[in-house]
């Protein structure tokens, strides 16, 4: 009887083991995966949302069409502006350069690219607006070259800053003036997504050259050229939205072209590139068929992402004047 009473008391502590054994395995599991999940998407986070100082294009190892390219920037930079500085919404100081063609006339206020130059993709604007007499400021997002930040949220943050900008001017130069935003690729989906905010009465028009319709679909199309090497497409999905709401505070489902323009009675215009591989036509005509407001689009034909005045630059420059000249009070 002792034996028997012995024999059930041992398997009883051998299945209290087991099963201790076994909560502690899946305790170390999942813990593992937390620091992994942790690890992985601030790594994810830090290569796509955090600041990274962009050097300019070496005019040395430029081609003979990036060499003239940058050669037209960098005497842009070098011309006579004014400086200006602003504070954005949450406080993060922002600044722009401000070129006056002639007092009292339309303004265009220009983003850059993702990672980019304002002097650099405002090529074009500054060289029609230079033509036609009108002024510029060209500004350099929040995370990027003069502006301060650490984090540039894809859009989520900068609709805002557009709006700031957009303020300053109106008050700064007088509800009279003409305002048009201009944005090329991140910054042509930051003036769409920042349509329906509460910008001022005397922004006349939204020029989206090469822009998306949301930061999130932007990546699942192209995230490999992201990808830590030998991360799997989905791992990093799962990363990136994790990473961008853990480690930067913000949700990319806030930014939407789409929704935006489908809000706003702001006349929109879209140029975009039929051979963009990076953000592809069909993007555009999304976004163009949610607006309900005034639009037009222009479609580049042969066109890769952000090239549009470099293979049509009479029909970019006609398009735009145009387009501004039309709502110019």
């Amino acid at each position: 009887m002792f034996m028997k009473q012995r024999v059930k008391q041992l398997a009883i502590t051998e299945k209290s083991v087991k099963k201790k054994k076994i909560v502690a395995v899946v305790i170390i599991m999942f813990i593992f995966s937390i620091i992994i999940l942790g690890v992985g998407s601030k790594l994810v986070f830090q290569k796509i949302c955090e600041r990274r100082e962009t050097a300019w294009p070496d005019l040395g190892t430029a081609d003979d069409e990036q060499y003239e390219w940058l050669t037209e920037a960098y005497k842009i930079k070098q011309k006579n502006n004014e400086k200006i500085v602003i504070l954005a919404s949450d406080g993060t100081k922002l600044e722009g350069h401000y070129y006056e063609r002639k007092k009292n006339a339309p303004l265009v206020i220009f983003f850059h690219g993702f990672r980019s130059h304002s002097y650099v993709d405002g090529v074009p604007i500054y060289k029609i607006a230079q033509k036609e007499k009108w002024n510029v400021l060209l500004v350099s997002m929040r995370a990027h070259d003069e502006s301060e930040g650490n984090i540039f949220t894809l859009g989520v943050k900068e609709r805002y800053d557009c709006v700031d900008w957009a303020n300053w001017a109106a008050k700064h130069f007088g509800r009279e003036t003409p305002i048009f935003l201009m944005g090329i690729s991140m910054g042509g989906a930051v003036v769409t997504m920042s349509s329906d905010l509460d910008l001022p009465d005397s922004v006349c028009g939204i020029i989206e050259d090469s822009g998306f319709t949301t930061s999130t679909k932007m990546l699942e199309l192209n995230c490999k050229s992201s990808l830590p090497k030998g991360m799997p497409v989905e791992v990093f999905k799962i990363f990136a939205d994790v990473g961008i709401k853990l480690w930067g505070g913000f949700n990319l489902k806030e930014a939407d072209a789409c929704k935006s323009v489908s809000q706003t009675k702001i006349p929109i215009l879209i140029i975009h590139g039929d051979k963009d591989n990076l953000a592809p036509l069909y993007m555009a005509k999304e976004i163009y068929n949610s607006c309900k407001s005034s639009k037009e689009i222009y479609i580049v034909h042969g066109a890769g992402h952000a090239e549009n005045y470099k293979k049509d630059p009479e029909g970019y420059e006609k398009i735009i004047t145009t387009f501004i000249k039309e709502r110019v009070p």
